[in-house]
Parts: structure tokens; sequence; C-alpha cells
């Protein structure tokens, strides 16, 4: 089966049957345990060690009698992290009168009136509002360290006015991750416009940079990682920082307006280092310049659970998709706990025409933070006669997928989930493993690009 669920995680609503009601720590983490071994598709094979899970699930729910409920989200975690799956996620929400559950004042007080004129007038070059991806961001400075707070951004994780990061003196950072748990981080403000963490970057956009759009744009591109340039009479590099559903136009885009230099070139490097994965169809038009042959892929199998079922009917809008929801629903009924395999075969095969000029040889940068379906690209790309992989193991997500909210009983807490697993299991893991490299660059590789520029050329 090849279409965007395989490879990408899909978050979808989920309507809750039963009634919620906020729960202590104690009946939160039984009922995540509960909901975990129920539901999750790599329990089984996550907790063979029956023994070692009994006995940390046994201290867990001792610890939980003595945890206070504000503190509550670092002991669900814990749960969580036995798994070492990162598409499961655990994070607190606020109660319904408005008092944060967690232990950190988490939301800055600025009315919108107040922030906007403080904004026009500031001449502090940290404030101001500022854009990363699907974030949106607001950053006032208070007291001694300054808060960036959110603005816009995925409502099924943030809320107006959540903290996203807080910046200290000297480079230090707390930064927020999606599900709201703490990384400490560096930041560092270059050209007076571009915030950069370890893993991220933001852009101000008010007040606007001293830049005209042409040389904006042009810097945003190559600083966000989704450009072009041509790097020597004969190779050429394509840089993807991302595979998310909001990079498909901008992928798109950048494809065509580069057809002829990419057809031309004789070498082709395209990096994906750092690329958290998103969509297959993101980098499905790259396919007629690097395969040669048919690419083999395994298909994946759906738990039946009454979570997927209620949340598989949201995943589509029009009426093809919804038919298809309808026919995989069909299939689900009577195997509640089962795995299905909603496809006709185990196996998929993708046949794509070569472009009629593409480059001779492609190598693929890849690193530690190349993940989920960045890492299915690699799968597809690297079965190509004339692809190499250079870098290291990638972060290895990708044994289970399409996450989705579970209801379980606390309203409190968010929990979210894989759906199915991947039908290479058991014989052939990615979690925690990653895609090994055909070129391992050790650490006295400073320049990668410079490296794979040589590879092509030199050799």
């Amino acid at each position: 089966m090849k279409n965007c669920i395989v490879y990408f995680i899909a978050f979808f609503g989920v309507s809750v049957c039963n009634a919620q009601d906020n729960c202590n720590c104690e009946k939160a983490l039984k009922q995540i345990i509960q909901k975990v071994e129920a539901d999750y598709p790599g329990f089984i094979e996550k907790s063979k060690d029956k023994m070692v899970y009994g006995n940390f699930k046994e201290n867990l729910l001792k610890m939980a009698l003595v945890t206070q409920d504000t503190s509550c989200i670092e002991l669900l975690r814990a749960y969580k992290d036995f798994f070492k799956d990162g598409h499961i996620s655990i994070i607190s929400v606020e109660a319904e009168d408005g008092k944060t559950n967690q232990k950190r004042n988490n939301k800055v007080d600025i009315s919108p009136e107040e922030f906007q004129k403080r904004v026009l007038s500031t001449t502090n070059p940290l404030e101001g509002v500022w854009k990363s991806g699907s974030y949106k961001v607001g950053i006032i400075r208070h007291d001694k360290e300054y808060l960036g707070f959110i603005i816009e951004a995925d409502t099924a994780w943030w809320k107006p006015y959540e903290i996203k990061f807080r910046l200290f003196e000297k480079g230090k950072a707390n930064y927020y991750l999606r599900d709201h748990s703490l990384s400490e981080e560096s930041w560092e403000l270059s050209d007076g416009w571009i915030l950069y963490f370890n893993s991220s970057k933001f852009f101000k956009e008010l007040p606007l940079p001293a830049l005209n759009e042409s040389e904006k744009k042009s810097r945003m591109m190559e600083i966000e990682g989704c450009y072009f340039k041509q790097l020597s009479e004969k190779t050429a590099l394509l840089c993807f920082s991302s595979f998310e559903h909001t990079y498909l136009e901008r992928i798109k885009k950048l494809l065509d307006e580069n057809r002829k230099a990419i057809e031309s070139c004789e070498n082709l490097i395209i990096d994906v280092r750092n690329n958290p994965g998103g969509v297959y169809e993101a980098y499905a038009d790259l396919f007629p310049y690097i395969l040669t042959n048919k690419v083999r892929g395994m298909g994946m199998e759906f738990k039946v659970t009454q979570t997927l079922i209620d949340g598989i009917q949201d995943w589509y809008d029009d009426e093809e998709g919804k038919k298809k929801a309808r026919e995989w629903i069909t299939m689900f009924q009577g195997k509640m706990g089962e795995f299905v395999n909603t496809d006709t075969t185990d196996i998929s095969i993708i046949e794509i025409k070569p472009a009629e000029h593409s480059p001779k040889q492609v190598v693929i940068l890849a690193n530690r933070r190349t993940a989920s379906s960045g890492e299915a690209f690699l799968l597809d790309a690297r079965q190509s006669k004339k692809v190499k992989i250079l870098g290291t193991p990638t972060y290895g997500a990708l044994d289970y997928g399409s996450a989705s909210f579970f209801s379980f009983g606390c309203k409190n807490y968010k929990l979210m989930m894989p759906t199915w697993r991947s039908m290479r299991l058991p014989d052939y893991p990615i979690d925690n493993i990653g895609i090994q490299p055909d070129i391992y660059l050790d650490k006295s590789v400073k320049d990668w690009i410079r490296f794979a520029v040589d590879y092509l050329e030199n050799r």
C-alpha cells in the first residue's frame, strides 16, 4: 500500500464516548496503562520481558500514590518512555477553570492590544512576532528573561499565550517540545531576524527586518532548509529539512523552478539531515530522477480498536476517501484487538517511469535527526542502483505510525499513540536502531556537502 498514511503521523480527532473527568495521578497512570496495554500496536513486542515490565509498572504505581498531581506528567512520561517510541506522547491540558495542572507558570499575561503596542514601539531586537513552520510566537522581555509565547499553532497541542520557550543569559534556553516536555537548549540571534535553537529556527515577522522581499525570501529558503543550489559544473544540491504537509507546495514549486538544472546535472546531492518526516507526497516527485528500478516496500497492519474505528472516518474529506474508510471499517468488524492488513497484498511495488534526463549519481545525506517518513524516503531511494546514503544512522521511528489521540477517561491529559505496525516486524526493526548509511561520516568530517562533492567528482 503506497499512500500518505503509510509513512506519516496522521492526527485525527476522536469522539469521546465515555464521560471524562480530571484524574488524580494514581487514576491517570492506571488508565493510561490500561489503554496502552489494550490499544498500542507495539505493546506485545516491546514488553516481551514480563518480569521487567511488571516490576517497572508496579514501581510507578507505588510512586503515583505519593506524587502530587502537579508533578504527575513526568511520571506518566516515564511510563511511555519504557516503549521507546517517538510516536507516543502524553501531555497535560488545562482544566476548565483555567488553572494549569503543570508545575510551572506556562502562560504569558498580556492582552493582544498591549502586545501590539509593545511590538510597534520596541527597539529590542528580540521582542516581536516570530514564525517557524506552523508556530507563530510572540517574544517579550520579562525581568531577566525573554518569553516566547504561542500566537498560532496546532491547537491539539498548544493554546494561545502558552510559553513555547524561555531565553536566558549566555545563550541558554528552556525549549518546550510539542508535548510540552522540557528540552534544555542554546539560542543565538543572527542578522537581527533569525533565532536559532538546537534543532529549530524562528524568523522575525514584526517588526520587519531590514531586507527587501527577494533577499528575505532567498535567505529564508536556504536557512529553513528547502532550496536548490548549483555547487559546481557537475554537481547540484537539493535540501529538504522537512516533508511535512505544510511544505508540499513549497517543494513542488522548488522542483518545478529547477527542473532543467536537476535534469542536466551529472551528480545530485539530496540533503535530508534533521528531516523529522511528513507525508509521502512530499518526496514522490523526486523518484523519476533517482530511481532506476522498481522499489519494494512492506505494508502495515492496523490494530483494530474502537478509537481507530471512530477516528478513521475523519481521515478523508472527499467522497472517494470516505468510501475507503467505510470499506476498512467493514474489514475491521468482528476483529477487535486483532491486526488487519487493509491492502490486498503484504508487499507494495513502486514503479516509476524514470525522467528522460536525470543525474547519473545521487548521494543522500542523512543523520541522527532524520526520522519517520524521512527514513521511509531512504528505504525507497536506497534500492536505486545509482543512490548512496552518506552520514550516520538515522533516528529510528518507522515501525509504528498513523498516531491518534486516544480517549482514556482523564480530560486533564492527552494520550497519542500509533495505530498500525509495519509488516517488516519482527524481522527488520528500525525503531531505536535507524537506517544505516552506505558510507559512515565520522566526526572528523566537518563539511558533509564538501565531502559528498569530492566523493561524486573525484573517485
